[in-house]
Protein backbone atom coordinates (compact mmCIF):
# COMPACT_ATOMS: atom_id res chain seq x y z
CA UNK A 1 0.00 0.00 0.00
CA UNK A 2 1.26 3.56 -1.15
CA UNK A 3 -0.22 6.22 0.74
CA UNK A 4 0.96 9.97 0.26
CA UNK A 5 -0.91 13.71 0.56
CA UNK A 6 -2.30 15.06 -2.74
CA UNK A 7 -4.96 17.75 -3.56
CA UNK A 8 -6.95 17.61 -6.57
CA UNK A 9 -6.81 20.22 -9.32
CA UNK A 10 -10.49 19.81 -10.79
CA UNK A 11 -9.55 16.69 -13.20
CA UNK A 12 -6.75 15.40 -11.72
CA UNK A 13 -5.64 13.95 -8.55
CA UNK A 14 -2.12 15.63 -8.44
CA UNK A 15 0.48 14.27 -5.43
CA UNK A 16 1.90 16.57 -3.07
CA UNK A 17 5.58 15.10 -3.01
CA UNK A 18 7.10 12.42 -5.34
CA UNK A 19 5.53 9.31 -5.42
CA UNK A 20 6.25 5.53 -7.17
CA UNK A 21 3.55 4.23 -8.77
CA UNK A 22 2.94 1.45 -11.09
CA UNK A 23 2.35 2.80 -14.77
CA UNK A 24 -0.10 1.19 -17.15
CA UNK A 25 -1.66 -0.92 -13.71
CA UNK A 26 -5.04 -0.37 -12.54
CA UNK A 27 -5.29 1.47 -9.03
CA UNK A 28 -8.02 1.52 -6.45
CA UNK A 29 -8.01 4.59 -4.94
CA UNK A 30 -9.39 6.09 -1.58
CA UNK A 31 -9.83 9.09 -0.92
CA UNK A 32 -10.12 10.69 2.55
CA UNK A 33 -9.89 14.13 3.72
CA UNK A 34 -7.74 14.93 6.49
CA UNK A 35 -9.28 16.94 10.21
CA UNK A 36 -9.54 20.23 9.61
CA UNK A 37 -5.65 21.93 9.86
CA UNK A 38 -5.81 23.71 12.88
CA UNK A 39 -4.18 27.66 12.15
CA UNK A 40 -0.46 27.97 13.92
CA UNK A 41 -0.04 30.36 16.06
CA UNK A 42 3.92 32.22 16.25
CA UNK A 43 4.79 28.81 14.20
CA UNK A 44 3.42 26.37 16.89
CA UNK A 45 -0.47 25.24 16.60
CA UNK A 46 -2.69 26.72 19.02
CA UNK A 47 -3.49 23.62 21.46
CA UNK A 48 -6.79 23.90 21.62
CA UNK A 49 -7.39 24.25 17.75
CA UNK A 50 -5.37 21.45 17.77
CA UNK A 51 -7.35 19.10 20.30
CA UNK A 52 -10.74 20.07 18.33
CA UNK A 53 -9.24 19.15 14.77
CA UNK A 54 -8.54 15.81 16.27
CA UNK A 55 -10.94 15.05 18.75
CA UNK A 56 -13.90 17.22 17.44
CA UNK A 57 -16.61 18.92 19.53
CA UNK A 58 -19.68 18.08 21.10
CA UNK A 59 -22.74 19.97 22.26
CA UNK A 60 -23.62 19.91 25.84
CA UNK A 61 -25.34 21.47 28.41
CA UNK A 62 -24.08 25.15 29.76
CA UNK A 63 -23.03 23.80 33.31
CA UNK A 64 -21.46 20.49 31.88
CA UNK A 65 -18.24 21.33 34.05
CA UNK A 66 -20.03 22.19 36.83
CA UNK A 67 -22.63 19.31 37.65
CA UNK A 68 -20.55 16.40 35.80
CA UNK A 69 -21.49 14.07 38.46
CA UNK A 70 -24.88 14.82 37.92
CA UNK A 71 -24.65 14.01 33.84
CA UNK A 72 -22.05 10.68 33.98
CA UNK A 73 -23.39 9.30 37.22
CA UNK A 74 -27.47 10.42 37.95
CA UNK A 75 -26.10 12.26 41.52
CA UNK A 76 -28.24 14.95 42.26
CA UNK A 77 -27.09 18.51 41.02
CA UNK A 78 -25.07 20.38 43.12
CA UNK A 79 -27.31 23.96 41.90
CA UNK A 80 -30.75 22.52 43.11
CA UNK A 81 -29.32 21.30 46.53
CA UNK A 82 -27.66 24.83 46.89
CA UNK A 83 -31.23 26.27 46.40
CA UNK A 84 -33.45 23.69 47.80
Amino acid sequence: MVQFSAHFDGQNICPDEPVTLPRGVPLLVTVNEPAATPRQTNGSLDVFERLEAEGGLIDGPADWAAEHDHYLYGAPKKSDAATG
